[in-house]
């Protein structure tokens, strides 16, 4: 028992150094984290991404939307080799976000994601976050 709670802890350590470096805009870690083999189911009207280079498309797609980008954790749950992860993004939309000219607006949103770990690295994620509230925060108001 004890080694696998030292297991959920070090996964969840390796979640927080995730959006840490995310934050630091250093996706080179993500080469270092995920598996090569590693799967990204979508949500919130996402395509599930196959691999770590499709994740990191698009996470530099919501950098170059929102260059100020930050994840904040709020609440990391652990059991097994799964880690749940709730969260607040917050970010200037500063570019265009999937055809939406950028606002200008600071914006906030939440999120929550599962990931499974395999050894030290990330095979799966599964996430939803509130995109509907992202949106009617960056859209311009209907005329």
């Amino acid at each position: 028992m004890a080694m696998a709670a030292a297991s959920v802890e070090a996964n969840k350590q390796a979640i927080r150094r995730l959006y840490d470096e995310t934050n630091k805009y250093n996706l080179d870690f993500l080469d270092e984290i995920l598996a090569p083999d590693f799967t990204s189911y979508g949500g919130a009207g996402f395509k599930d991404l196959h691999s770590p280079a499709e994740f990191k498309e698009l996470t530099q797609t919501f950098m170059k939307s929102f260059p100020d980008l930050q994840f904040q954790v709020d609440e990391l749950i652990g059991e097994g080799d799964d880690i749940l992860v709730s969260g607040t993004l917050s970010g200037t939309h500063k570019g265009d976000f999937y055809g939406i000219p950028a606002s200008g607006k600071k914006v906030v949103w939440t999120g929550c994601a599962i990931f499974r770990f395999r050894g030290p690295q990330i095979i799966a994620r599964w996430q939803e976050f509130d995109a509907l509230g992202l949106m009617a925060q960056i859209q311009p108001p209907p005329s």
